[in-house]
């Protein structure tokens, strides 16, 4: 099992030394990677629900990747209709390149509706315009002369460089759980990576997807299953998200030690290989404790396990 911290709510990194700080040690303890949201902007409506501040995804990538050396950077998730797919694909690939391969692409239609509105792009439109923007993404990153012709987006010749370092591209997981989501994942996806369904969802999911997988004759062994769990008890803003999200309290990793090592156990049996942790704590040094303390009580405890 491979596990990652989620890096919201952003408010704990008020500066670069700050930043530089919870990552490194994230990178020393032994995380595989760090998880980064996507917004742009967020209704005031949605401020109880949601954090008002969101950094940048790929500048804050780019931050994470200059301040360590093998810690992988995991968009979780990038909201693909709220870009233009050449310029994403270009960010991304350059970041995989400077980064030394480190880049992890999850990708989601977004749920914020005042956020569409704010952005000009349809809310009716995300699900096709995702779709469209993977397939054109691909394009770029693999093609020696890309050439797409889409409803949203079109182009051609055109050359694109630098391609990504990772071949054919960096991982794509797929976010989300909805009926569309999950054929999203086994036509486009290296891998799945939902938030927030409790237990019995999960499962069902899960089957779903290992049928839709099987029916296009792919490899389980090539596309990875992860989740994202809050550890330890959630309240206030945190509890409204994970219950927006869909979740209940089977989306948060607590209880005792032998209770979290068994919840572990039950995940690394339904298949999921990737575990991401969003931790508590109001401040940076808040949260390095929290990375610290999971490390020791949890994860090296787990390792032990077999």
């Amino acid at each position: 099992m491979k596990f990652s911290v989620g890096m919201t709510p952003y408010m704990r990194f008020p500066d670069i030394a700050s930043l530089q700080e919870t990552v490194r040690l994230a990178e020393d303890i032994g995380f595989h990677a760090v998880g980064i949201g996507d917004h742009v902007v967020i209704p005031t409506a949605d401020v109880r629900t949601i954090s008002a501040l969101w950094y940048d995804p790929l500048v804050l990538g780019t931050a994470v990747a200059i301040s360590t050396q093998k810690l992988r950077i995991q968009f979780n998730t990038l909201v693909l209709p709220y870009h233009r797919p050449l310029e994403l694909a270009k960010s991304i690939a350059s970041l995989d390149v400077l980064s030394g391969g480190r880049v992890t692409v999850g990708a989601g239609v977004g749920w914020i509706k005042g956020e569409f509105r704010a952005l000009g792009v349809p809310y009716e439109e995300r699900g096709a315009r995702t779709d469209e923007c993977i397939r054109a993404m691909k394009e770029a990153w693999t093609s020696p002369s890309p050439r797409f012709k889409g409803k949203f987006f079109s182009f051609e010749d055109i050359e694109f460089e630098p391609k990504p370092l990772q071949k054919p591209h960096p991982p794509l997981w797929i976010g989300g759980g909805s009926p569309r989501t999950l054929v999203r994942a086994a036509e486009f996806g290296d891998g799945w990576h939902p938030l927030g369904r409790p237990w019995e969802k999960l499962n069902s999911e899960t089957m779903e997807l290992r049928a839709l997988l099987a029916a296009r004759g792919r490899r389980l062994d090539d596309f990875a299953f992860s989740y994202t769990l809050y550890f330890e008890s959630v309240h206030g803003q945190t509890s409204r998200h994970t219950k927006t999200a869909g979740g209940d309290e089977a989306t948060v990793l607590s209880g005792t030690q032998e209770e979290i090592l068994q919840r572990l156990k039950a995940f690394e049996a339904l298949g999921f290989s990737h575990l991401t942790l969003r931790l508590r704590g109001l401040t940076h040094g808040e949260l390095c404790r929290a990375m610290e303390r999971f490390w020791r009580d949890i994860a090296e405890p787990f390792a032990r396990l077999g």
